[in-house]
């Protein structure tokens, strides 16, 4: 019981027996007879001055009865007497009070021993103690039943032990129902029944207003109106609850059922009376065999299938009112998805349909549709041929599209094709053949072209191939019998402007030359097709030095995209392939030394290198070497021979020189006797390059100032004066331009006054030596030019004019014979239109003139200071 009741109870009861108290403590000590609890009817009492409350005693109980003597009893004797208290008249309560419990003290009444019965609200009177039982607490006695059932109708009620201490509600035992082991009529009023489950064991005690009782096992009748689908094939159907086999579930599986009414069977299973769309009933099933649907449409069955809708004029459904529906004349022969069924109360399984797209279409009827394990629908037999068209689709092994292949390999080929299906997906697809009769899979047929035989179809291009095979047959038919060979083709690259799959399984191609001119079909298999005109790369690992300074080197093979080979002149790069391209030229692809591609080049603009050092360049010209640390290699696998530290001022011919692939540019070089002496970094010397370029003027300024003065007396017929100071100036005074000294020069003065005119520098000869008569000492010229100056030398006039090194305005000098007693050295300017023309203009003892070449001494050996 609730504790707030139990506080309530046990109040009232307190109350009652207080009453009673009171009132036999006030009269105590007008009864003659303590110990005894009874009162003898002969003993000289004056009844008219001892009320009935002077013979109520307390008493103590020794069996854990309410403390002053307080106890409960059930009347147990159908045939009770109940006496009123005041007169011991008989009361007729109709014998409605049996098997109730009551509050109770003993009490004597002329003499005999009676039990005084109370309630919450008054005193009921005295009755026989022979006709009660005492009950341990206020619920009283158990009164036993025999085969006697209840079903629990309340969530909220108490369930208590059999103590009638609270063990929770009776929530989870609602519309159960139990054997009745017996009933309490508790002092309240209120009526408890003691429960236990099939198996003997105690439920526990519940108010009766809690409980539905019956006579049969299988308890309370549920009335219902709800739809049940079967969902277990082998349980047993019941004529009655438990009782009577009459089926299985077998022959009903997933067919669904109108319930009127269910139980909750003693044994702990519910039973459900099933009814067919007809309204017999068809029996009993158990909970567990039947499943709750929402309408008469059934329980949802999960499936996962594909449907080809056959009827064109029934209708698929929205709702199963059968209200809401329309036509399958736009599904007719088209394929769709199944998620699920439904085997409705009417007799008839719906499939709920889904298009391609997941939108649902409604309920279908089972008998309308074509049912199949996979999406594709409905195999159709052809008998045709197609060339796929599509080289990224995938042809498929299954129409779960998860096994495929990528048509790459089959793309422009000619195949056969047997049948089709319309996919759920809303495609069509070919099942596809090869040659030899081997099955290729599904494919969508937008990825293919339908062909009227099996020679395939002409594919247009515009590709270029270059030719691998040399030994293969390029045909002019498909007959196979007029070809020519690909020899004379081997290595060059043509146009195809189409192709063709045949059935055989070969493609061909049909090539044109670069001036158009059709060449014939050739098997794709002795050419490689190439992206441009370029065509095929060819590894290789070589170097060249660019030749051509006015070529282009292309970045592409449209010609569009280019820079000039002028910056790369002469410099040295990498060759990692090369092209044969469509225009019959050879393209090298070119990286400098930092791998930076260059671009692809004619290798007419190139010449091929022996190595890193590039292609060696004939030059002839002196240098000095002016810088230490450097090596002199013997080759250019980097051998060093000598170093520069012990050559500095030293001068060397360079006869060659190489533009490495490393940036440098090395001179081959030759000691004076033209002994070969190695090669060296340019970085390491200083050029010696022609008198202009050392003096700051020019040849042609040299040839101007001289021709100016060709025919006059400006310089010719100046007269001869020989140096006799170190001052120079004396000796550079011509008749047009006399200085100070008046008119006079020598050889020397001669050639550095032109010099002066034409703009040189004269402090550059005096300036890198200090010897006597400076720049009119022609000694000076000598040390100074040979240092600072490209020259040449010769034995003889002839052997000079026969060089082809001179040309107008050069400086000659002629070294002494140094053995002779009156050695002289001489100077002038070549004066020849040609090389091979004798002439020099210089001053001589008889002045200044224009003559053939001579010295006016004896000379060992002849220089030739270029200009430029």
């Amino acid at each position: 019981m609730m504790e707030s009741s139990t506080s309530s109870l046990e109040t009232r009861i307190s109350s009652t027996f207080s009453s009673v108290d009171s009132k036999v403590q006030s009269k105590e000590n007008s009864i003659n007879t303590i110990e005894s609890t009874t009162v003898s009817s002969d003993q000289s009492v004056d009844s008219s001055s001892v009320t009935e409350e002077s013979i109520i005693k307390k008493t103590v109980s020794n069996n854990n009865e309410p403390i002053g003597g307080n106890f409960f009893v059930s009347i147990m004797n159908r045939d009770y007497v109940l006496l009123d208290k005041s007169n011991g008249n008989v009361i007729d309560d109709n014998k409605e009070n049996y098997q109730k419990t009551f509050a109770a003290r003993e009490a004597i009444h002329d003499g005999t021993k009676y039990y005084l019965l109370s309630t919450f609200e008054s005193e009921l009177g005295l009755i026989d103690p022979n006709s009660t039982e005492k009950a341990v607490g206020e619920q009283g006695k158990l009164f036993p039943e025999e085969n006697v059932y209840g079903s629990i109708v309340s969530d909220t009620s108490e369930l208590l032990t059999s103590d009638f201490e609270e063990n929770g509600t009776t929530e989870e035992l609602m519309d159960r129902t139990f054997e009745i082991e017996g009933f309490y009529n508790h002092f309240d009023g209120t009526k408890y029944y003691s429960l236990k489950d099939s198996s003997d064991q105690p439920i526990g005690v519940v108010n009766a207003a809690a409980i539905e009782k019956s006579s049969d096992k299988a308890g309370k009748k549920h009335p219902v109106n709800d739809y049940y689908s079967i969902v277990k094939n082998d349980h047993k159907i019941w004529e009655k609850p438990g009782l009577e086999e009459i089926g299985s579930t077998t022959s009903i599986f997933e067919r669904t059922f109108n319930v009127k009414e269910w139980y909750y069977h003693y044994e702990g299973k519910k039973y459900f009376a099933i009814y067919d769309n007809g309204g017999t009933f068809k029996g009993f099933v158990g909970g567990d065999a039947i499943q709750k649907a929402s309408n008469p449409g059934g329980i949802w069955y999960d499936t996962n299938e594909y449907v080809t809708v056959t009827k064109d004029s029934l209708t698929i459904w929205k709702d199963f009112d059968f209200k809401n529906g329309n036509s399958t004349k736009s599904m007719y022969q088209r394929t769709y998805r199944v998620t699920g069924y439904y085997n409705h109360f009417n007799g008839s399984k719906y499939v709920s349909v889904y298009d391609n797209k997941g939108v649902w279409q409604g309920y279908l009827r089972a008998d309308y549709v074509d049912t199949f394990n996979t999406p594709g629908g409905k195999w159709n037999s052809t008998n045709q041929y197609i060339t796929v068209t599509k080289n990224n689709w995938t042809i498929w092994k299954d129409f779960n599209f998860k096994t495929g292949s990528s048509t790459k390999g089959l793309c422009q080929r000619t195949y056969r094709v047997t049948g089709w299906y319309r996919h759920y997906n809303g495609s069509k697809y070919l099942s596809v053949y090869d040659n030899k009769g081997v099955w290729q899979g599904y494919l969508n047929e937008g990825g293919a072209k339908l062909v009227n035989n099996p020679g395939g179809k002409w594919n247009t291009t515009n590709q270029y191939v270059t030719i691998t095979k040399n030994n293969w047959t390029i045909w002019k038919d498909f007959n196979f019998k007029n070809g020519n060979s690909t020899k004379s083709m081997y290595q060059k690259t043509y146009r195809v402007t189409g192709w063709y799959r045949h059935y055989n399984g070969s493609k061909y191609l049909s090539v044109y030359d670069n001036k158009g001119t059709w060449q014939g079909y050739l098997n794709e298999g002795g050419a490689q097709v190439v992206n441009n005109p370029g065509g095929k790369w060819n590894a290789t690992n070589q170097y060249v030095t660019i030749t051509k300074n006015n070529w282009t080197i292309w970045k592409d093979f449209n010609f569009k995209n280019g820079t000039s080979t002028k910056s790369m002149y002469q410099k040295t790069y990498r060759v990692t392939g090369w092209y044969r391209h469509f225009n019959g030229a050879k393209y090298l692809s070119l990286y400098d030394n930092k791998g930076n591609w260059q671009g692809y080049l004619n290798e007419g603009g190139a010449a091929k290198a022996g190595g890193a050092q590039g292609t060696g360049f004939s030059t002839n010209k002196s240098v000095l070497v002016t810088k230490s640390g450097y090596s002199i290699w013997d080759n250019f696998n980097w051998k060093e021979k000598a170093r520069t530290n012990s050559l500095i001022n030293k001068t060397y011919q360079v006869k060659w020189y190489y533009r490495h692939m490393n940036g440098s540019t090395y001179y081959s070089l030759y000691e004076s006797n033209g002994k070969w002496f190695g090669y060296v970094n340019s970085d390491a010397v200083r050029e010696r390059r022609g008198v202009s370029h050392y003096l700051g003027n020019s040849r042609q300024s040299v040839i101007n100032e001289l021709s100016a003065h060709q025919n006059d007396r400006f310089y010719l017929g100046t007269p001869y004066r020989g140096l006799s100071s170190s001052n120079p100036e004396p000796f550079l005074s011509p008749y047009g331009a006399p200085n100070g000294y008046g008119p006079g020069m020598n050889c020397t003065g001669f050639v550095a006054y032109v010099m002066r005119r034409s703009g040189g520098n004269l402090n550059r000869i005096s300036g890198i030596t200090q010897g006597w008569g400076s720049y009119a000492n022609a000694y000076n010229w000598r040390d100074a030019l040979m240092r600072n100056t490209e020259y040449y030398t010769f034995g003889s006039v002839d052997a000079l004019l026969r060089s082809g090194k001179a040309q107008k305005g050069d400086i000659i000098y002629f070294d002494p014979v140094w053995t002779d007693i009156n050695y002289d050295c001489h100077i002038g300017i070549f004066w020849g239109n040609r090389s091979n023309e004798n002439r020099i203009w210089h001053q001589v003892l008889a002045g200044n003139m224009q003559s053939h070449i001579f010295s006016g001494t004896r000379f060992s050996k002849i220089y030739l200071f270029p200009q430029d």
